[in-house]
């Protein structure tokens, strides 16, 4: 369901940017940057905290912070956004809008955790919200390059299928917590990109830098399930 429910978003979106593109003000992103914050902010707060014996307790914190931290690093290390971005460079704007739309809609912390959470857990909730909140994007994107970006719902769906396979086939080695601290940086993320949107540009963070992080997050769990083992 929540593969359907983004791909369509996507696909939708797109079409009726391309459609109605004129008509579209893509000037103002305030209100919906606020909005993406405050969901991720409550998804990142159900994930990292818990109440015990009538406390609040922070279980994830410091294993996704350093995860945060450490993935900013390498990130920068390897520019990996400023070489991710390149890709689009050079080409006529049809080819950069297609591109910059995969980009856009498959690179992110939902488009990670959303496919691993519906492979375990039969949740489709971060799918279903990544496609409420890529619906927009893509109105933006497809009244900006044509009706070619809906196209990107394809790459987008099929990349959640991979990855939704791979953690069915290793979902032994993938716990509850893995669960929880995959969620809490995929909102992170989004929170960034949400800020991203209303902050000056020299002002900006390369989410995409964070993204090694999420790998930390897998392969410490993963260590931790074969050391228990």
């Amino acid at each position: 369901m929540g593969f359907i429910v983004d791909g369509c978003s996507i696909a939708l979106g797109g079409i009726l940017g391309g459609i109605f593109g004129k008509k579209i003000d893509i000037r103002n992103y305030s209100a919906l940057s606020i909005a993406i914050m405050l969901i991720s902010a409550v998804g990142l707060l159900e994930n990292i905290l818990s109440i015990s014996d009538g406390r609040i307790v922070g279980e994830h914190t410091v294993i996704v912070s350093i995860a945060l931290v450490l993935g900013c690093f390498i990130g920068d290390a390897l520019k990996l956004e400023d070489r991710v971005y390149s890709l689009s460079r050079g080409r006529n704007l049809s080819e950069n809008g297609l591109i910059d739309s995969i980009l856009f809609f498959d690179i992110g912390g939902l488009q990670i955790s959303g496919p691993i959470l519906f492979a375990l857990k039969g949740d489709s909730f971060q799918l279903i919200l990544k496609g409420i909140i890529d619906f927009p994007f893509a109105l933006i994107l497809g009244a900006t390059y044509g009706k070619k970006v809906s196209l990107s719902a394809i790459a987008v769906v099929l990349a959640q299928l991979l990855i939704a396979a791979l953690a069915y086939c290793f979902g032994a080695f993938l716990s509850d917590s893995l669960l929880c601290q995959l969620c809490s940086l995929g909102y992170l993320i989004l929170f960034f990109s949400g800020f991203n949107m209303i902050c000056p540009p020299d002002k900006k963070i390369k989410n995409i830098n964070i993204i090694p992080g999420i790998f930390l997050i897998i392969i410490y769990n993963v260590i931790l399930e074969v050391f228990a083992l």
